[in-house]
């Protein structure tokens, strides 16, 4: 049976929100975008590449380690043909540097603040191709993922995410922020910084919440639902696929009508746990109110390595609202086997609670 309610909330969402941090890159500003405990546990100062100025620049340099990167999407850094820095990629996070480089005309050395927003400019810029960069130079490239944060939860694609949903080109200009010791800041720096200099302070969890609540990022591959017998009863399999990333792909197992109805259980299966215990639990605990919804997630094990642990699950649960939202779901109850980390609110749709299944039949 289910035990009560238990939800931990962990500390990761911003002081701004993201409708707030779009304007201020529209505006070509900086955002403050950390990540969680569990991976980098980092702030990055981020802004739109092609609003790049010595003055903002210096400002970047001045607070942060100094190695200012440049992420791009695949499009982009194919047209300027700058292969990846390493074939053999072993950095923890797989960050996809590319060679470093520097625009010829206009610069001198290439290290100086104002050389260098000339640089970050043109990686944005269009109308700019591949012979106009010395390589090696001081600006780093980056390859971000077309997929953004909902596939890999990193500064990179958070960069090119905020510049695409800002409506501006998407490429950005980052860098890891340190103090004046050479250490890394953490949240209450962050914090503080974001105050004193008025710059908005976001998490890539609010960017992951915004894009599962703002776009459609699941699709249905099947029109009509499939009836799957089990000795629990009469299930409706639905499948759908991941639009950002191509070798994910989900199946609803519904049972009952969900279509309007409000707290609704859901429990989601990732790879491996198909046939494991805390699935049957689910299964039983749906079976015994006579509707909810278990969702199969397949192709999750690159997201959680790459991702962390806690961003992975926030971007996997972010497609799970995406499917019950299809399913047409008043609301949701979710069911667990441990307690939740992260704020279930803010995905897009309505939260009716949060419950602990037993982990004893």
């Amino acid at each position: 049976m289910a035990t009560g309610t238990t939800y931990a909330a962990a500390a990761n969402a911003g002081t701004a929100s993201i409708e707030q941090a779009l304007e201020t890159i529209r505006q070509g500003g900086f955002v403050v975008v950390m990540d969680n405990e569990d991976r980098e546990n980092e702030g990055d100062l981020i802004a739109a590449a092609e609003f790049a100025t010595e003055q903002r620049v210096a400002f970047m340099l001045r607070h942060s380690t100094g190695i200012v990167c440049v992420p791009a999407l695949p499009a982009r850094v194919d047209e300027l043909q700058l292969p990846l820095m390493v074939e053999n990629n072993t950095e923890v996070h797989k960050c996809k540097f590319t060679v470093t480089v520097d625009l010829k005309e206009g610069n001198s050395t290439g290290v100086s603040a104002a050389d260098r927003a000339r640089t970050i400019r043109a990686l944005a810029d269009p109308n700019v191709g591949p012979s106009a960069f010395n390589r090696p130079g001081h600006i780093f490239p980056l390859l971000a993922q077309d997929g953004g944060v909902m596939v890999r939860a990193g500064h990179t694609e958070a960069a090119t995410d905020l510049a695409r949903l800002a409506g501006v080109k998407p490429v950005g200009y980052i860098c890891e922020m340190n103090d004046d010791n050479g250490r890394m800041l953490r949240r209450p720096q962050l914090q503080e910084f974001s105050q004193k200099f008025d710059v908005p302070l976001i998490t890539i969890s609010d960017l992951i919440r915004y894009r599962s609540r703002t776009e459609t990022l699941v699709q249905r591959t099947q029109e009509k639902a499939t009836k799957v017998a089990t000795p629990l009863g009469q299930f409706a399999s639905v499948a759908y696929k991941s639009l950002v990333q191509e070798d994910q792909t989900y199946h609803a197992l519904v049972l009952g009508e969900v279509d309007g109805k409000t707290d609704v259980p859901v429990f989601l299966v990732e790879d491996g746990f198909e046939a494991s215990l805390q699935a049957q639990w689910a299964q039983q605990h749906v079976a015994r109110r006579g509707y909810g919804v278990l969702i199969y997630v397949h192709g999750s094990a690159q997201l959680l390595q790459i991702s962390g642990e806690l961003m992975a699950r926030q971007s996997i649960f972010g497609m799970a609202m995406q499917i019950a939202r299809d399913l047409k779901v008043g609301s949701v109850r979710m069911l667990s086997t441990t307690e939740a980390r992260f704020d279930p609110n803010g995905f897009g749709v309505e939260i009716a609670g949060t419950e602990t299944l037993a982990t004893s039949a």
